[in-house]
This record gives C-alpha cells, sequence and structure tokens, in this order.
C-alpha cells in the first residue's frame, strides 16, 4: 500500500509540473496600454444575472454584478466593487453585457470570466479573456495562472485515482478474507464427510 501512495504523490508532482507547460485553451487574449479604456463582451441570452470575476495572483474577486429589472429591459448593477473605474452596461436587447474597465492599470491584468445564470442556482461561464497590460512581465503571470488552473485538475485526478486505488484495494482485501472463510467451511464440511 505504501507504494502506491508513492506512486500516487509522485505522478501528482509530475502533473503539477507538466501542467505549467500548457497554455490556457480557450482564452482570449487582449492586450492594452496602461491608461487606456478596454471594454471586455460577454454573451447573455436569455440570461437574468451576470457577473464579471477576476483571477489574479491566486485570488478570484468578484468585481461587478448585475440583474435584469422587472420588465428584462434593464440591467441593474447590484454589486460594483471600483465604480470609479468599472461599469457594465448591456445592449437594447440583454444579449451582450459589456464590463468597461476605465485606465487600465498593471493590477488589471489577469483571467476575466464572466459568469450568467437564469433561474437556477448554477453559474455558466463564458471562456475567459486574459488581459495584459504592455510593458508587464507576462511570462510571470501566464506561468502563475496555469498552474492555478491545471493543478486543480491533476489534483482532481489525484484524488480520484487515490480513492479508486484505496477502494479497490478494500474490495480485494475483503473479497480475500470470504474466500478464506469459505474455503475454511468447505475444507470443514470435507473433513466431517470423510469421518
Amino acid at each position: 500500500m505504501e507504494k502506491i501512495i508513492f506512486f500516487c504523490v509522485v505522478w501528482f508532482k509530475n502533473m503539477q509540473i507538466a501542467s505549467s507547460d500548457l497554455s490556457v485553451r480557450g482564452s482570449s487574449d487582449v492586450r492594452v496600454r496602461m491608461g487606456e479604456n478596454i471594454i471586455l463582451n460577454c454573451s447573455m441570452r436569455n440570461r437574468d444575472e451576470v457577473a464579471w470575476y477576476h483571477l489574479k495572483s491566486e485570488e478570484l474577486v468578484l468585481l461587478i454584478s448585475a440583474q435584469t429589472d422587472m420588465t428584462g429591459k434593464k440591467l441593474l448593477t447590484t454589486y460594483n466593487q471600483n465604480r470609479t473605474r468599472m461599469k457594465m452596461t448591456a445592449d437594447s436587447s440583454i444579449t451582450r453585457a459589456s464590463l468597461t474597465i476605465s485606465g487600465v492599470t498593471e493590477s488589471d491584468s489577469g483571467l476575466y470570466f464572466c459568469g450568467k445564470k437564469s433561474d437556477t442556482p448554477e453559474m455558466f461561464f463564458n471562456k475567459p479573456i486574459r488581459l495584459e497590460t504592455e510593458g508587464q512581465n507576462t511570462d510571470e503571470v501566464t506561468v502563475t495562472e496555469r498552474v492555478l488552473m491545471f493543478g486543480g485538475v491533476g489534483l482532481a485526478v489525484f484524488v480520484f485515482f487515490l480513492a479508486t486505488v484505496v477502494a479497490g484495494g478494500n474490495i480485494y482485501h475483503r473479497g480475500q478474507q470470504k474466500g478464506w472463510r469459505a474455503a475454511k467451511r468447505a475444507s470443514m464440511m470435507s473433513h466431517k464427510s470423510t469421518k
């Protein structure tokens, strides 16, 4: 059993190292100069609520959230972390919600996620948008994002693998015990029948 646990730990460490070499698949990259304004778009068809999140330096932060009014024709902001620099607007039919960031700074770089939901408690996310400011060391940000995204996947796979190994070991051990008991009973029965 110790060998299996050792193998799992080594495999998980290798998975983490390999995952740092992968890119964030499906993300859109946007480059902007510091001090400029940027608009990030989010498709919102048939959704009542929308929220924008920012992932930077291992922290996922809710930036702004809104929901449609009773008529379904206006988007009402319910939370805004930074009212002076961020606002959310929607088109006339509320099929798209746009996040506007004014005067982009280096701290605005990172991954942005648009989450939306309707009557259900689950939130659905569009592809992430990576915002990079010019003059920023993108290698450091990219490696951190990759490790965060794929480290979680690696941990989930590791836990599943470990649970499968433990369950398999328990099933094997119990089967072996039942087999020994059945063999004992059978030998006792055959021993009694020969007398």
